[in-house]
Order: C-alpha cells, then sequence, then structure tokens
C-alpha cells in the first residue's frame, strides 16, 4: 500500500460544470477587447458619415444609417449586438454558477447583464435581415 492517496475522480456533471465555466470566462474576458474596436468603428461610422453629409464631404448612393439600405450601419450594429449579447451572457452564465455568493452583488450583476444581453438582442433582431441579405 502505498502513502499516496488517488485523487478522486471528477464526475460528469462536475468536469461540464468546468468546461462551462472556462467557455464563460474566456468569453468574458474576449468580449470587451473585441467591443472596443467594434464600438469605435459604429461610433465613428455614426458622427462621422453624419459630419462628413452636412458638410458637403460625403453624399452616398444608399440612405444613410438606414436599417434596410445602409449595409455598413447594419453590419457595424450585428456585430455590436453579437459582442454585447456574448459578454453578457457569459456574465450571467457566470453568475448562476456561483449559486448565490454575494447575494446583492450576484443580483444587481444579473440584473444589469440581461439588461445588456436584451440590448445587444434588439441590436442583433434589427440588423439581422440586412446582414443576411447582404450575404447573398
Amino acid at each position: 500500500m502505498s502513502d499516496e492517496f488517488d485523487l478522486p475522480t471528477k464526475s460528469l456533471r462536475g468536469r461540464a460544470v468546468k468546461t462551462i465555466e472556462r467557455v464563460c470566462v474566456i468569453a468574458a474576458r474576449w468580449s470587451i477587447p473585441l467591443f472596443l474596436p467594434i464600438g469605435f468603428a459604429f461610433f465613428v461610422y455614426l458622427i462621422g458619415g453624419s459630419i462628413a453629409i452636412s458638410v458637403g464631404l460625403w453624399s452616398p448612393s444608399f440612405e444613410f444609417l438606414s436599417l434596410s439600405d445602409d449595409v455598413y450601419f447594419a453590419w457595424l450594429g450585428f456585430l455590436s449586438g453579437t459582442v454585447i449579447c456574448i459578454g453578457t451572457g457569459s456574465l450571467i452564465g457566470l453568475a448562476f454558477l456561483t449559486e448565490g455568493e454575494g447575494r446583492i452583488h450576484n443580483e444587481i450583476s444579473i440584473l444589469a447583464s440581461f439588461i445588456g444581453f436584451g440590448f445587444g438582442a434588439g441590436l442583433l433582431r434589427m440588423c439581422h435581415m440586412t446582414v443576411l441579405a447582404s450575404l447573398h
């Protein structure tokens, strides 16, 4: 008999939870660095395009900021919504995995994450038809 003890094997449920937690942590960590350039490009397009049109430097052949005509606006909105949903969805998953630790903080985090997820999903809902049409 050896003095070393065998480490207990993890159950299937424990391994699944560990995998879900790892995916949520990675998604949460990557969502902010992904949103910074996408959000920046989105706001530059909004503000820069508006200024360029009002000054007369640019006259697009499509209706600027139209959900059905402006493909750039639709794609930037779609990408922003996707990153927002990934980030807030991963925070929701992590909050539910903690099983109520830090109760007040957890409830506020879940509420804010659901609000953010709804905003991101709304962006996806508004822009998906133009994005799909542009792929054909």
